[in-house]
């Protein structure tokens, strides 16, 4: 008997497991047309309107229970990237305001115990900041960014989460940045002291909360972790016409440099 009822009990989990991620599909392929709509539509007001609709049903999606251990693979045009703990998920995405300037949207996933989730929203307010480099974010306060890469590492009993990020900014400047994100009291924190690098025109000005690349727009530049080396790997730039301070004519140079976290930080070797 007992048996008879561990069968029904595995089929019933199974079934419901299943019905959960059709349901998760359908919903993901709904988001992803609504998603591709908002690149496609000319209007602001129509762009703007479907994008609030975008984030609705993508945070209704993401509060189903047991959501989190299902995948997501038709987002497209939503960035999903999850934490090498397993513990949560970022989903962000941009919105182009006009052809020059875009802001960015996001939510933070956690997984709990029970099969609920825990969802952060981010408030982009990156406009209304003037050194964004210089600044201690929440997720209500978010210095906005699409995130393509997520590193982990420890530094005296606590976990700090390394996040690598694109921002389309404007139509000639495009920026990459270095985010190191950590929680305090169940509250998210983005940014921090966590960076030692020499003095170079092509960098932010030290010291930074959050390292931010400006270059060409359309310029092939990265900033890439290598699992192997266990480094941030970042173009080196120059500028075409000789002026450094104009980030809108920074290039990669072909060469590379790169950043290893030690004690706390991630620092750059000097050349």
């Amino acid at each position: 008997m007992i048996k008879k009822l561990s069968i029904f009990f595995f089929f019933t989990i199974l079934h419901y497991q299943l019905s959960a991620q059709s349901e998760i599909d359908s919903l993901g392929e709904n988001i992803q047309k609504i998603a591709y709509a908002i690149q496609e539509n000319d209007t602001l007001s129509i762009r703007i309107q479907q994008d609030s609709f975008l984030y609705l049903k993508l945070y209704e999606t993401l509060a189903t229970p047991h959501s989190f251990s299902f995948s997501f693979d038709s987002l497209q045009s939503i960035k999903l990237i999850k934490s090498p703990d397993g513990l949560f998920k970022f989903f962000t995405w941009q919105l182009a305001l006009n052809n020059e300037h875009y802001i960015q949207k996001g939510i933070l996933q956690i997984k709990k115990s029970d099969g609920q989730t825990l969802l952060f929203k981010l408030n982009d307010i990156s406009d209304e900041i003037e050194n964004p480099t210089d600044f201690i974010g929440s997720n209500q306060k978010w210095i906005g960014a699409v995130y393509y890469d997520i590193i982990q590492n420890e530094f005296q009993g606590k976990i700090y989460y390394t996040l690598l990020g694109f921002d389309a900014y404007d139509k000639h400047i495009t920026h990459k940045l270095i985010e190191v994100v950590h929680f305090e009291k169940d509250q998210l924190v983005f940014g921090g002291d966590f960076f030692n690098y020499p003095s170079d025109e092509t960098y932010p000005e030290a010291p930074v909360k959050r390292f931010i690349y400006s270059y060409k727009n359309g310029a092939n530049a990265f900033i890439r972790y290598e699992k192997d080396a266990k480094a941030i790997v970042l173009s080196e730039l120059a500028s075409i016409t000789n002026d450094l301070n104009e980030k809108s004519t920074l290039v990669p140079t072909g060469d590379e440099v790169y950043f290893i976290w030690k004690n706390g930080k991630w620092v750059m070797p000097k050349k």
